[in-house]
This record gives structure tokens, sequence and C-alpha cells, in this order.
């Protein structure tokens, strides 16, 4: 059996206790360490919280380890992004576990702002379970998992991540790929357009159904959709419930490292959870073990 390690970070807040859904299915997928932190700010204006957060954390402690999980807490003080992100650089942690704000209401609009810094500048893997998200977490388990793609070599090192996930545990897999109904026109010197759009389709069909041969013996489903990539992919969710989106995310060197790219950022607001890593920065035992599988 893995023993890898997941990092969950729980700041009191019942929105952050979401992630806690998430725990029955990381043990399925081989996750047998969980390590909570929490940290208190001294922004926070507060007497130190060291005791407030024991109180707090014991019974998800108590909850987890009668689940079956080996348990450890670290409560710091200080800023919370940069202990965070320095406990998600140990070598032994192989995913962070992140439940972000704005779920309900008028604030189902963006991801919170200590949540959005991990997300993008963690050096492990990110589940994450946006503030959109409206599948039933209470019964969360990996039945069907989505990967987007594009063509290029970046989208493809999510496949065979899906693949080691849904051999673990029986999921079905969804390939999608967005076309532009622009990339269908051209035209001539008469100003003409001339409607490329079958030949596009047939293309990304035959692409997909390539795609799909890197999943011997899983069932696949091939999807094109037609617009903006990011839109388009996301309103196919909204229509056709997944159980978590994998992406793989672009580089985040020098100036980009503190942006992800705009369809990266679009489907984290949507409405399933989503595995989002970087090339180079997805240090993970889990992700090793799927690479060699």
């Amino acid at each position: 059996m893995s023993d890898y390690t997941v990092l969950l970070p729980l700041d009191g807040d019942k929105t952050s206790e979401d992630a806690l859904l998430v725990l029955p299915m990381l043990r399925t997928i081989g996750f047998s360490k969980l390590r909570f932190i929490s940290v208190d700010s001294p922004k926070n204006m507060k007497p130190p919280t060291a005791a407030a957060f024991s109180g707090y954390l014991a019974p998800h402690v108590a909850t987890a380890t009668a689940a079956g999980w080996q348990v450890e807490t670290v409560i710091a003080e200080g800023d919370p992004v940069d202990l965070i992100l320095d406990a998600a650089s140990q070598a032994d942690v192989d995913l962070i576990l992140l439940a972000t704000h704005g779920r309900t209401g008028l604030e189902r609009i963006r991801l919170g702002s200590v949540s959005d810094k991990l997300i993008k500048n963690a050096l492990c893997p990110r589940l994450v379970v946006g503030p959109n998200v409206d599948i039933d977490m209470a019964t969360y388990s990996l039945k069907r998992i989505l990967v987007p793609v594009d063509g290029s070599d970046l989208s493809e090192e999510s496949l065979p991540i899906a693949r080691h996930l849904a051999t673990l545990v029986g999921a079905e897999i969804d390939l999608i790929q967005a076309v532009s109904i622009t990339s269908g026109m051209v035209v001539g010197d008469t100003g003409a357009g001339a409607d490329l759009m079958p030949g596009v389709l047939e293309s990304a069909n035959t692409y997909l159904a390539r795609v799909a041969e890197a999943f011997p013996g899983q069932k696949v489903n091939t999807n094109v959709v037609i617009g903006n990539a990011a839109d388009s992919i996301v309103e196919h969710l909204d229509n056709n419930p997944v159980d978590l989106v994998i992406i793989a995310s672009r580089g985040r060197t020098g100036f980009t490292r503190f942006a992800l790219s705009s369809v990266t950022e679009r489907i984290l607001q949507g409405p399933d959870p989503v595995l989002v890593f970087e090339r180079g920065e997805d240090r993970s035992r889990l992700f090793d073990a799927a690479r060699s599988a």
C-alpha cells in the first residue's frame, strides 16, 4: 500500500473544512498520511491562538485517525501563505488539498486570496474544491475524470495521471478539446469567408480518438466543443458533471510565476474539483507512480 502524504490547511472557517469531504477518496488512491496545518496571522490582531487551534483541530484529528489516517498537526504563527508554502515544499508532501472561499450567493465569483496564492505557488500538485463546486461532496468519489487537451505536449502531461487514477478506482475518462469558430474560417482575396469548421471538427475528433488509445481497456468518452476554451469547457461541465478535472498549467518561472493560464483560472471556478499542476513543479510520489506505470 502506498503511503502518500496530503497537506490540508484549515483556518477555522467552515469553507476550508469542505476539503475534509475529499479525504475518503484520497484513501482509495494511496494516501495514508494526513498533515493538518493551521496558521495564526499576527494581522488578525488577536491573542495567540495555538491553544485555540489545538482544540479546533482535535475533533478532526480524532475523526481522521478513526478512519485509518496517520495524522500530524502543524500549528504556526506568521504569514499563512509563506508558512503553508514552506510546509508544502517538504519532500514527503505529495499533494496540497484546498477548499476555497466564496461558494454562496454574491460571493460565487473567485478564489480566496490566500488559497489563490497557494494554488499559484505550491511546488506540489494541488487538489482544489473551488468556490463554485456544486456536486455532492458528502458522497465524493472518483467515477468520472475529465482531461482537457489541445494537441500540445503540455496538455497531454495530464494523461498518465488520469490513466493511473482511473486504473486505481475504475473511473471513466472524458477527453475534451475546444475548437474556435474563428479557427475554422479563412478570408480570401474577395473578403468572403470559407467555412472550414467541418474539417476542424473532423481533425479534433481524429485527435481525440488517437489520445483515447492511451487508455487501453478503460472506458473513454470524447467531446469536441466549439468556442472559447475556458468558457466552453466550463459550460460542458455545467451540463455534464464529473468528479475531477485534471489540468496541466503553464510553468511558473519569472514574471509568470504568479499567474495561471486563463483556461486554468476559469476551470478552477467551475462546478467540479480540479487537480492542477505545473511542468517541473509537480513533485509527488503519486505522480511519479503514474508516470512510471
